[in-house]
């Protein structure tokens, strides 16, 4: 059954839905991740008898009211845009998240409820004699929260790693299915997401604190707390990144099994220099970030444990698949990454014990907190564009795909993957010296093992080939 595709004024429909998923992500990242660490911080306070916690997960709370609205908002126009302008994938995926989706709407209403009545509006008249059953409430809104993540979470990955579980009919009403819900990377990406929440909404948060530290407008009694603030808010986003690397990778390895064609794309194919930004934006916190902590915690213990959880990088450059920045040598690359973490632990221990209550270091931490949000919206915009043409990887194709791209498909699918399939790099024909296609293609053709491809399918890998490595 074909559906008919409604088209966009101004810019094409993937521009569209894309500004509104990305306007929407941020928000909804930023009030999780706030409802998360709320009840924790206003713990702390009520066992240490100390309000600036209090009032630090006060002001969180505050913040995530105010995002509501405009989260809620755009949460609403993506199913809408989705229904008319990719309405068969939104009726073949619905189909078969129907009850999921449904149970997080459930979800979503009582994160609502719990976090505004509860929660609150609740604050002041249960701060002396119902503290704990306040932070209670926190708690379950926070739960609720995570809920719908994990929803959500659990829908995204299976576009990216379906399991075999194959999209339904547009006239096949699934409901659900245990095995699509639960697919190979659904966990990882749970948890890596999970983390980076937390990890680039507090660095961002001890920015943005730094600043109003330095702020001359204040009074002593509030520089006094943005500062403290500043140093818990940042400490705690960037020792939580470390987990980030470890999760990461063995993400890596489900992409690796259950996506080939999308993970020859981010090891060297047309989203490894997106994949290069992500990283680069990574090493800049870290070694901005990890340079200000050991400067303002001067305490040995702390600078010893940051430089093993730095150099326990090394442990996933080592084992992770090379990523094909500096030519075809995996050893080359593996050096440079190692030479950059051992000189950052360097310059950590030079800096230790410095000055760190200036100016210049409150707008680092600001721009440390925005690389962490950056590379957070890098890394999702890395999983998407890698399992281009397809909107559900293997299953259905993207209304506006080009003939380039599924060309480019298609020789990942037959070239890459055959040549190298420990670690597939599409950067490989750009080393040949002689670039005859239409030879080499025939020489392939004839050769034991190689998997069949048609004349058809043999004329555009050529025609990709010429094209993209002349």
């Amino acid at each position: 059954m074909e559906l008919p595709i409604i088209d966009t004024p101004v810019f094409p429909r993937w521009v569209w839905i894309e500004e509104i998923t990305y306007s929407h992500i941020p928000i909804a990242t930023i009030i999780t991740a706030f409802m998360i660490l709320a009840p924790i911080y206003e713990y702390i306070g009520y066992r240490k008898k100390d309000l600036r916690y209090d009032r630090l997960s006060k002001g969180l709370i505050w913040f995530s009211m105010i995002l509501f609205s405009p989260g809620a908002a755009l949460g609403t126009g993506i199913p809408i845009f989705l229904i008319g302008t990719y309405p068969e994938f939104w009726s073949r995926w619905s189909n078969l998240f129907f009850w999921p989706l449904v149970l997080q709407f459930g979800f979503f209403l009582g994160e609502v409820f719990f976090l505004f009545f509860f929660y609150y509006l609740a604050w002041d008249a249960w701060m002396t004699r119902r503290k704990r059953l306040h932070i209670f409430m926190g708690v379950v809104a926070a739960l609720f929260g995570v809920l719908v993540q994990l929803v959500w979470d659990a829908l995204g990955s299976y576009m990216l790693t379906p399991g075999g579980v194959p999209l339904p009919g547009v006239e096949e009403p699934i409901g659900w299915s245990a095995a699509a819900f639960f697919n190979p990377s659904f966990p990882f990406l749970f948890f890596h997401r999970f983390v980076g929440n937390i990890s680039y909404t507090m660095l961002l948060v001890g920015g943005i604190f730094a600043l109003r530290h330095i702020s001359r407008r204040n009074s002593e009694e509030n520089r006094a707390y943005f500062g403290w603030a500043a140093d818990l808010t940042f400490t705690v986003g960037l020792i939580s990144f470390f987990l980030m690397p470890i999760i990461g990778w063995f993400y890596a390895l489900v992409i690796q099994a259950e996506a080939p064609i999308a993970f020859s794309a981010i090891m060297g194919g047309h989203t490894a220099p997106h994949f290069t930004v992500k990283m680069a934006l990574v090493l800049f916190f870290v070694f901005f970030g990890g340079a200000y902590l050991c400067i303002r915690h001067k305490s040995k213990a702390f600078s010893i444990f940051l430089t093993v959880a730095v150099l326990s990088l090394a442990w996933v450059v080592f084992i992770h698949p090379p990523l094909d920045w500096l030519g075809a040598n995996a050893a080359v690359w593996r050096g440079v990454c190692m030479t950059v973490l051992i000189a950052a632990v360097a310059v950590f221990w030079i800096l230790r014990g410095g000055k760190a209550d200036t100016k210049r270091w409150a707008w680092i931490k600001l721009a440390v907190g925005l690389a962490a949000g950056f590379a957070f919206a890098m890394g999702g915009f890395v999983r998407e564009r890698s399992k281009s043409p397809d909107t559900v990887y293997g299953e259905i194709i993207k209304p506006e795909a080009t003939q380039m791209e599924k060309d480019r498909y298609l020789v990942y699918e037959t070239c890459v993957r055959c040549h190298n399939q420990d670690y597939p790099s599409p950067k490989d024909f750009a080393r040949y010296e002689k670039k005859d296609w239409p030879q080499k293609v025939a020489q392939e053709l004839r050769r034991p093992g190689a998997p069949p491809i048609s004349d058809a399918q043999a004329e555009r890998i050529v025609r990709f080939l010429q094209e993209q490595y002349p």
